[in-house]
């Protein structure tokens, strides 16, 4: 695919900047600088979990995720942002051929190398721009990665429909193209913890993700995928990194008692939550 035409089609994208964020670049700072970022507690984290809500819910999980990182904002030269992909008759890892993502904070570029060695550890990686032209899970979180890392290229991964397959290639795919570069490397996964038509079972997926979230576990956190009893959008690369090996434990996460929920166009409710892991 032309990568102007990709990134025309970015800029114009109704599902990110103008839609979740500001377009404008003034209000956007002025809603970034609201998060207080810059007063946090800088973190050491290898790894956060940040909702793809509307910032006006979710936006300061989102910057306790990242705040949670920003103590190795000298040394995160790449970012490799995981997102799902909402359309259900997707199948696959899709890598990006675009040589830059568009923010209106300034655009990020794409680390093609990198990219080109995912692409080369398994055949379930395709080089394949379309799938991210509509997707807002990765666009989201973009302008927090350019204000928080302002030099850091981005690997972006968007996974289709859950399936065991992507679920092991992805975590080998990290394990084998992050680990030597790891010091230098953030790695973010957008997903939300549960969405449900009743809000009491959301509530109780919601508190159950967070249980799996915590303890780490890959294998009860897969089989409730798999099973469907647990619906986090998101999950499947939550698996992934488990499963990669890069990280050892939670260090900062949302508890029961703060997580934030929102009803979705559909009037489902969606509950989010911010993890850090280290």
């Amino acid at each position: 695919m032309d990568v102007v035409f990709a990134q025309k089609r970015r800029v114009r994208n109704p599902v990110g900047a103008g839609m979740f964020y500001p377009d404008d670049k003034p209000e956007l700072l002025k809603l970034l600088r609201s998060f207080c970022l810059e007063d946090a507690e800088r973190g050491q984290a290898k790894a956060i979990i940040a909702p793809h809500g509307a910032w006006s819910f979710s936006g300061h999980l989102v910057a306790n995720a990242f705040s949670s990182a920003m103590g190795r904002s000298a040394d995160i030269k790449k970012v490799v942002i995981l997102g799902p992909i909402h359309d259900k008759r997707e199948k696959g890892l899709f890598l990006s051929n675009s040589h830059s993502f568009y923010t209106p904070l300034g655009n990020i570029r794409v680390d093609r190398k990198l990219s080109e060695e995912f692409d080369k550890t398994s055949a379930s990686f395709e080089i394949n721009d379309i799938p991210h032209l509509s997707e807002h899970s990765i666009e989201i979180l973009l302008p927090f990665i350019k204000y928080c890392f302002p030099n850091a290229s981005i690997v972006p991964i968007l996974m289709g429909q859950p399936g065991a397959q992507y679920i092991y290639d992805l975590a080998q795919g990290l394990k084998t193209v992050v680990t030597p570069i790891l010091n230098e490397t953030l790695i973010v996964v957008s997903s939300n913890l549960s969405c449900n038509k009743d809000e009491k079972s959301a509530r109780i997926l919601a508190e159950e993700g967070l249980r799996f979230f915590i303890e780490l576990n890959a294998s009860s956190l897969a089989s409730a995928i798999f099973e469907g009893s647990f619906n986090a959008c998101g999950g499947a690369l939550i698996v992934s990194l488990f499963e990669s090996g890069l990280v050892k434990k939670a260090i900062s996460y949302s508890s029961a008692k703060n997580l934030v929920s929102a009803v979705s166009a559909d009037n489902s409710n969606v509950y989010y939550g911010n993890f850090s892991f280290e």
